[in-house]
């Protein structure tokens, strides 16, 4: 099954992951999808939703130093925890 959903995670942006994981959502509640669609469109869920999780754990280790650093805007590199493809 060929659809949008195939771009590479890697291609997408946080709010246009979040979006195509809300569509399957959708389409998965429909249930008038086969098996095989279904279970397809599920694991493309699965990773839309790690990867969008693994995006706000780094934007919130962002946010964290910024905090730490009392607003002050630097450039501090941030270490992903083991794992992290983002």
């Amino acid at each position: 099954m060929s659809h949008k959903g195939d771009r590479a995670m890697s291609e997408l942006t946080f709010e246009e992951a979040l979006k195509e994981l809300e569509a399957i959502v959708s389409r998965l509640e429909s249930n008038d999808l086969s098996l095989e669609e279904a279970m397809e469109l599920f694991k493309r869920g699965v990773s839309l939703s790690a990867y969008c999780n693994a995006k706000l754990e780094k934007a919130e280790g962002m946010v964290k130093l910024l905090i730490q650093n009392q607003g002050k805007i630097e450039e501090v590199p941030f270490m992903p925890t083991e794992g992290d493809e983002v």
